[in-house]
């Protein structure tokens, strides 16, 4: 038979009662902490410990790139130098002193008996090359050498060799230079077509024409500093020629010679005439310089 449970009376339910309470409160005071604290602990908890390479670094890095590899970036990260700005070269000054040489290249209107003639020629005109060479000293702005031309037409053939002095303004980098000149003239060679008329019928050998005489001349030149030591330019000039003609032989000939012609003056004795030559050209001088 079972045993009929003992009816509790007021205190003991109130005991049981405030136990329970009490329990509940116990309870839910340690959710409450555990609420608190519990997510931090269990996210630290949760997250593995990262493994660690041999070398320190984390496992999931990238592997050290070897030293060229590394120069090679550092060198790309560094700014380029920029190559230093190229000097100019400086044309404005050059050497006090110096030892020139310069040549001459021009067109020529060479006439021999331009300002007065007395030579006998039938005429005394042609046109041609000039070419020439000089050579002498430079002392800052003046100029002082020795000048060789030759005149060299489609009539006659004139050597020249003359003393020059120049002067140049200091202006850059085209320099404007003034000389002049004196020295002596004579042929190489004159063809007969300027006497032709004194040749007689027959004539077997063309007479030898000898001419000689004074140079006077004077030319302007526009000079470009191409360097400190060389320049180039264009040319203008004149010269003055006072010529003197020997006398000449009457040349033989198969037939007899007409008195007109033996009584010429080419052949009765010698003549005179003042020339002039218009030369327009190129010139280029070259520098040594010396203290």
């Amino acid at each position: 038979m079972r045993a009929m449970p003992m009816l509790r009376g007021p205190k003991a339910l109130l005991r049981s009662a405030s136990k329970r309470a009490a329990l509940v409160g116990t309870l839910s005071c340690a959710l409450a902490l555990g609420a608190a604290v519990g997510p931090g602990e269990s996210e630290a908890f949760a997250a593995p410990a990262k493994k660690q390479a041999p070398g320190g670094a984390p496992a999931g890095a990238a592997a050290p790139a070897s030293d060229a590899e590394a120069d090679e970036e550092k060198k790309a990260e560094e700014p380029t130098a920029e190559p230093p700005p190229k000097k100019e070269l400086d044309t404005s000054v050059e050497s006090a002193k110096a030892i020139y040489f310069s040549g001459d290249f021009a067109f020529t209107r060479s006439d021999l008996g331009g300002l007065s003639d007395k030579t006998g020629f039938d005429r005394t005109v042609a046109n041609g090359l000039l070419y020439g060479l000089s050579a002498g000293v430079r002392l800052k702005d003046l100029r002082l050498g020795g000048r060789w031309r030759v005149y060299d037409t489609t009539e006659f053939t004139l050597w020249t060799f003359a003393l020059s002095a120049g002067y140049a303004l200091p202006f850059r980098p085209v320099s404007p230079v003034f000389s002049a000149h004196i020295g002596y003239v004579f042929d190489q060679h004159i063809e007969e077509g300027l006497f032709r008329r004194s040749l007689p019928p027959g004539a077997l050998l063309a007479p030898n024409i000898d001419m000689r005489g004074l140079l006077v001349g004077v030319d302007a030149n526009a000079s470009y500093w191409v360097t400190q030591f060389l320049r180039v330019g264009a040319f203008i000039g004149a010269d003055l020629m006072v010529l003197h003609r020997d006398q000449a032989a009457v040349p033989r000939a198969i037939v007899a010679v007409p008195d007109e012609i033996t009584n010429n003056p080419l052949y009765t004795g010698s003549g005179s005439s003042v020339g002039l030559n218009v030369n327009l050209g190129l010139r280029g001088a070259f520098d040594i310089a010396f203290k």
